[in-house]
């Protein structure tokens, strides 16, 4: 299962390496994520959210595609609550091979905050729905464990992520 988290992540490092030529998509979520539905999207923009509790972000959407593989990543390189927060996936074909939420801060504990899922790995799930460039990722990843009760392990979490592309690099 980590060897499935690590690629999520590298999932993430990948997506913001390709930030540069990325849209401002930008979207409004609420960064200690209120009670779901509680944000409105508007149509075409980029949005995330956890256990349904949208992120207050200000995204920067990318999305490129080399060799097959689609990799999607929202950016707010200046969240109040997550420091810099990035979501990120990784695609080829219709298949989600990976999704990762990562912020520098957050997380518990004081900790990073860190939420993956990597095809085929125990605890998670993914499912995509397409219209066009627009790709809706929901499912369940798992979250970093409580470094306070390591005993508990990670748990895992719902996601939601719309990824609204308006150019994809390579494609």
């Amino acid at each position: 299962m980590n060897s499935k988290l690590i690629a999520a992540l590298a999932a993430t490092a990948t997506a913001l390496m390709v930030t540069a030529c990325g849209d401002s998509g930008s979207t409004t979520s609420p960064s200690s994520p209120p009670s779901p539905g509680s944000a409105a999207q508007a149509a075409g923009n980029s949005t995330a959210s956890v256990d349904g509790k949208e992120f207050d972000a200000k995204f920067e959407t990318t999305c490129a595609e080399q060799g097959g593989i689609l990799a999607l990543a929202l950016t707010d390189t200046a969240n109040a609550t997550y420091g810099t927060l990035s979501v990120s996936a990784s695609l080829q074909g219709d298949t989600v091979q990976a999704v990762a939420f990562a912020g520098s801060q957050g997380g518990a504990n004081g900790l990073p905050y860190a939420v993956g899922y990597g095809n085929g790995a125990p605890g998670g799930s993914a499912e995509l729905a397409k219209d066009g460039n627009t790709y809706r990722i929901t499912g369940e990843g798992v979250s970093a464990p409580d470094s306070t009760n390591p005993l508990a392990g990670p748990s895992t979490v719902k996601f939601d992520v719309t990824f609204a592309c308006s150019t994809i690099v390579g494609a």
